[in-house]
């Protein structure tokens, strides 16, 4: 028993340089956290401000897809009264891109335009919700009967079927009691900064062992 304990008993040398050293190994320790910790801050502000860029340029751009359609068939809707369905009739509805479409809603909730899924056409949508609870039509046509805005919920891609987290902008056309608008599906903004999250553990991570094994 007393050879095993000697193995382990530290001579007075050995002593000293652990006495010198454990000192230094918890200030490097505590400095590698602290500067891990800032890295971590400082990325997250720097993604959090490209997202919001990006979702800034996605609503610009959909500011303008709006007004560019509802120009598209002013002289259809403009001149026209409002019960006159022979005009209703000729406003087209419009595409573009993969996932890119217009949509109308009536006031009272009734979905008039839906070129990629046709099977909502005609129906009431009134309450109808996304499945995290958002609403979705009643706050459409609240956001254009005031005017004009923005709103965010999931949204049945219509590539995939799947719902995707999408941005649109509405606006009101309101003699004929519509609100009209487009949307765009930010999930490749969204996996754009789940990825570069996880690029900024793994560089944060290699830079800390990087810094104990140099220790």
């Amino acid at each position: 028993m007393a050879g095993f304990r000697d193995l382990f008993r530290l001579s007075y040398a050995q002593t000293l340089v652990f006495a010198a050293a454990a000192p230094l190994i918890l200030a490097v320790a505590a400095i590698g956290l602290l500067v891990t910790n800032q890295s971590r801050q400082l990325a997250e502000r720097e993604i959090q401000a490209l997202e919001a860029e990006l979702l800034a340029a996605k609503k610009a751009e959909l500011r303008n897809y709006v007004p560019l359609a509802r120009n598209a068939f002013f002289w259809t809707y403009g001149n026209k009264a409002p019960d006159d369905d022979a005009a209703k009739e000729r406003v087209t509805a419009m595409i573009y891109g993969d996932d890119g479409f217009y949509f109308v809603y009536e006031y009272d909730g009734t979905m008039l335009v839906s070129p990629r899924q046709t099977d909502f056409i005609g129906q009431d949508l009134s309450g109808k919700t996304d499945s995290q609870g958002t609403p979705i039509t009643d706050a459409l046509i609240a956001t254009g009967r005031d005017g004009a805005g923005y709103h965010s919920f999931l949204w049945p891609r219509p590539s995939t079927g799947e719902e995707a987290p999408m941005v649109a902008y509405v606006t009101s056309l309101g003699s004929w009691q519509w609100v009209m608008g487009t949307g765009v599906f930010i999930d490749d903004e969204l996996a754009t900064d789940a990825a570069a999250r996880a690029e900024m553990e793994a560089s944060i991570a290699r830079a800390f062992l990087q810094v104990g094994g140099e220790t």
